[in-house]
């Protein structure tokens, strides 16, 4: 499902260089801080409020080469890289340059209800266990995955049947969990399968997956960790005994990490200034310092020193 937010002032619908509005698409994930910066950003300038929507990753890179009612998409945001086959497309319809912005880092999260025990000693390999539809037995050999419940991959672990919510496959946050889980455990299992035993796909739509994992008390949820800011009643696993937090996730100690990128239409940003300034934002101090608003609101700057743009 698409939401968005828009905000256009009564008497235009023009920036006041003319350009039709700023339109951002693209990440869930990347969304709140989307609304975030373009709320800043309508604070400090005359420009016309940007229109933020959020469709997915995959779908932004689809509407950066539509057109919505005349208006352009002039910035994607994605919580993974773009694909090849997403890039030749973008270019064979017209794009002719992307620029690549690397805007922080952001945790991946296995996130429970509060109240659920007997996840302290989770490790990586558990969850590799437990959602292939094949893993290897002790003597090598591929077997259907025979895990019903939590201890028996891990004695340590619950006594509770295994059901785990993983984001839809338009979602970026689906890719990461492919590259980290699925194509990170290829010594214990074959493919990127999932078992449908223990994988519930959920739509693109954080609320309804909150909503499903606030009203069971046995499910486990693939997110991003920067989500569960505000959410009193749901924690975060340690996986192989390290937290979700800033640190750990900024230094790589915690093991389930991506980048978070916006794609700017070049050829729009030479031109465009009120583009120009709205993507400055998103990097000045008052967005990305120490104190920063996006930092407050979950998203990791990258070590200092780290290149986060490329012109594709």
């Amino acid at each position: 499902m698409r939401t968005f937010i828009a905000f256009i002032f009564f008497f235009a619908c023009f920036s006041v260089d003319g350009r039709i509005q700023i339109r951002q698409t693209g990440s869930s994930t990347v969304y709140p801080f989307a609304v975030k910066v373009a709320r800043e950003f309508s604070k400090k300038t005359e420009y016309v409020y940007p229109l933020i929507e959020s469709t997915g990753t995959g779908d932004g890179f689809i509407d950066i080469v539509k057109t919505k009612n005349g208006n352009w998409c002039d910035i994607v945001g994605a919580s993974r890289p773009i694909k090849q086959l997403e890039l030749e497309k973008c270019k064979n319809a017209g794009v002719i340059s992307m620029m690549e912005l690397c805007i922080g880092i952001d945790g991946i999260a296995l996130a429970t209800q509060k109240s659920l025990k007997g996840f302290e000693d989770f490790r990586v390999q558990d969850l590799y266990a437990a959602i292939a539809m094949k893993i290897k037995n002790d003597k090598g050999v591929l077997v259907d995955n025979p895990y019903q419940k939590w201890n028996e991959i891990n004695p340590n672990l619950p006594n509770i049947p295994i059901r785990i919510l993983i984001p839809s496959k338009s979602h970026g946050t689906r890719d990461a969990f492919e590259n980290l889980i699925m194509h990170g455990g290829c010594e214990i299992r074959k493919g990127n399968e999932v078992r449908e035993i223990s994988a519930y796909e959920v739509a693109d739509n954080h609320h309804l997956l909150f909503d499903f994992l606030e009203r069971n008390t046995d499910v486990v949820a693939f997110i991003a960790a920067s989500l569960l800011q505000s959410r009193d009643h749901i924690k975060a696993l340690r996986i192989n005994g390290v937290e979700p937090t800033y640190l750990n996730i900024q230094n790589e100690t915690y093991p389930l990490i991506r980048k978070l990128f916006i794609y700017v239409r070049k050829e729009n940003y030479a031109t465009t200034e009120s583009l120009q300034a709205y993507v400055n934002e998103w990097f000045s101090p008052e967005a990305i310092g120490e104190h920063g608003y996006l930092t407050k609101m979950g998203l990791v700057s990258l070590p200092e020193g780290t290149k986060n743009s490329k012109i594709l």
